[in-house]
């Protein structure tokens, strides 16, 4: 059974990734990860109806480490086919007032749970023989500090380096499993 595993599902870029996988009917199983598990529950409410796809919904707050470890057990035994770890989201003001909470929430999502969930996906794969790992960055990633956003434009450099890095590492080692780095400009 082929299975995608998705990050920040219940909203943005993240549901309409689990939408546009039941869609296209590869994959048997689809794990929607997210904070919110009633639009978790709609989300698979809807792709049951529309394409009889089988979705599990894992509530989680990648914020918290515990959260995060958690669902690594979760997913210790399964087969994991694809995995758009694409859970995230931004600080906006000027980098001296805004709030330094906020921004270590955001730093333990945008860095922290998706570094964790891509060395975790990344062994698992490794060890089956198979997968891709599409690690959601931002065209923010590419380009230099942008003024109200530092925060964020940082994290999401971390994404696009570290998936850099680890790809041409798998590409030198001819390794079976793929990673790669999405670059959106602004989602609603």
């Amino acid at each position: 059974m082929k299975i995608a595993l998705v990050t920040g599902a219940s909203s943005g870029l993240g549901r309409e990734f689990v939408r546009q996988i039941a869609e296209q009917g590869k994959v048997e199983e689809i794990w929607a990860i997210a904070r919110r598990r009633d639009r978790l529950e709609t989300l698979a409410a809807e792709l049951r109806a529309k394409h009889g796809t089988l979705c599990r919904i894992v509530p989680a707050d990648l914020a918290q480490d515990a959260q995060v470890t958690a669902l690594c057990e979760a997913l210790a035994d399964e087969r994991i086919d694809l995995f758009l770890n694409n859970a995230g989201f931004g600080a906006c003001g000027a980098f001296s007032e805004t709030d330094a909470g906020k921004e270590l929430s955001m730093l333990r999502v945008n860095v922290l749970a998706m570094h964790r969930l891509f060395k975790f996906t990344l062994r698992k794969m490794e060890a089956q023989g198979f997968g891709t790992i599409l690690n959601v960055a931002s065209s923010a990633g590419l380009l230099p500090g942008g003024p109200y956003m530092a925060g964020y434009y940082a994290s999401k450099a971390y994404v696009v380096s570290l998936t850099r890095g680890v790809a041409e590492e798998l590409r030198e080692q001819h390794s079976p499993v793929y990673v790669c780095a999405l670059c959106p400009g602004p989602v609603d």
